[in-house]
C-alpha cells in the first residue's frame, strides 16, 4: 500500500474516548497509531461517528479537536485540528 501520511505513526493500543456533539456520553474507542497530526481509532461497528469531534488519548487530560480523513469499516483516519506533541501521550 502507498504511504500518504508526511510523518510516520506509531503503532500504538491506547484507551481513547471520543465525545460527540450530539451525544452526551463519551464513547470508548482505541487508538491504533498516533502521529503529531493525526491517528487511526477504532470503534465498536454500530457507532456512528460525526466529521469531527472531541478525542482523549490514553490518560492525557487534554483532549483534541479531531476532523475525520477518511473511514473503512469499524475504523476511521483523524487529523488533529492543532498539531500535538507525541512522546507524552504515547509515554503515559
Amino acid at each position: 500500500m502507498l504511504e500518504r501520511r508526511a510523518k510516520r505513526r506509531a503503532k500504538t493500543a491506547l484507551p481513547g474516548s471520543a465525545t460527540f456533539a450530539r451525544v452526551a456520553a463519551e464513547t470508548r474507542c482505541v487508538i491504533l497509531n498516533l502521529s503529531g497530526r493525526g491517528a487511526c481509532i477504532a470503534f465498536a461497528p454500530d457507532v456512528a461517528v460525526p466529521r469531527v469531534f472531541e478525542l482523549q488519548i490514553g490518560r492525557d487530560p487534554e483532549r483534541q479537536i479531531v476532523r475525520v480523513v477518511w473511514r473503512r469499516a469499524n475504523m476511521v483516519g483523524v487529523g488533529f485540528m492543532a498539531p500535538r506533541a507525541v512522546p507524552d501521550v504515547i509515554a503515559g
